[in-house]
Formats: structure tokens, C-alpha cells, sequence
């Protein structure tokens, strides 16, 4: 059973899902609704994911977006609704936190390594 990766990109006017899988890579993109209109619907768009591919999902939540700003609460309480799922773990993500690795700076150019990893683990190409 391999895991599913789910990114979540909550806008001003919608909600972005791109699902991956290693090998396959990208297995899904949707456009939804800013946010789910009846309660437990992250929950259960997840885990209907995760049933239909038979494995685990993690889902990362952009928590820098622009409606995670605008409603905290609103996307707290989502977030929050999934917690306990069998198969399904979702996390608060800030991609512009994560801390830069100036070490690593003075080795070259390592995109290279970067588009073999993601292409052979992810299926996709940065």
C-alpha cells in the first residue's frame, strides 16, 4: 500500500487539490469551492481518496493561502474534522518558513537531483 500526497491551496475564490502518487504521479487536480458547503466534507473527500486508491493519504494545508489567512478559524475547524481518520493525516504546511540550508550553498547546482527525486518518488517535474 503506498501513499497518496495531497496539496491543499485554500484561495480567495477556490480551493486548489492536486493528489500524487509515487510512480503514477499526478493522479488528480480539481478546482472546488472555496470551502466544503456541508460539515465534514474535507473529511470525507479524503477519505473517499484514499478508499478509491486503497492507501494512505497525507494532505498538506497551505497555512500562508490567502483564505487560511482571511478565516483561520474556518480552516482550524476543517482541518481539525479530520483528526482521527484511519487513513488520513493532514498537516499545516508554510512553504515560505521552511529554513533555507545555506551550508549546502557552496556545493553547485543539485536541480538535477531535485527533478530525479521528484520525477522517481512523485512522477511529477518541478
Amino acid at each position: 500500500m503506498s501513499s497518496l500526497w495531497m496539496t491543499v491551496e485554500p484561495k480567495l475564490g477556490c480551493t486548489q487539490l492536486m493528489l500524487t502518487s509515487p510512480g503514477p504521479g499526478t493522479l488528480l487536480k480539481a478546482r472546488l469551492s472555496p470551502t466544503p458547503r456541508r460539515p465534514g466534507g474535507l473529511s470525507m473527500l479524503l477519505e473517499a481518496l484514499a478508499a478509491w486508491e486503497g492507501s494512505s493519504l497525507t494532505a498538506v494545508v497551505d497555512a500562508d493561502a490567502e483564505d487560511v489567512q482571511r478565516h483561520p478559524d474556518a480552516w482550524a475547524r476543517l482541518v481539525g474534522e479530520t483528526r482521527g481518520l484511519a487513513h488520513v493525516t493532514v498537516e499545516w504546511s508554510s512553504p515560505a518558513s521552511w529554513p533555507r540550508q545555506r551550508f549546502f550553498e557552496g556545493m553547485g547546482d543539485f536541480s538535477s537531483a531535485r527533478r530525479l527525486l521528484s520525477r522517481n518518488i512523485l512522477g511529477v517535474t518541478p
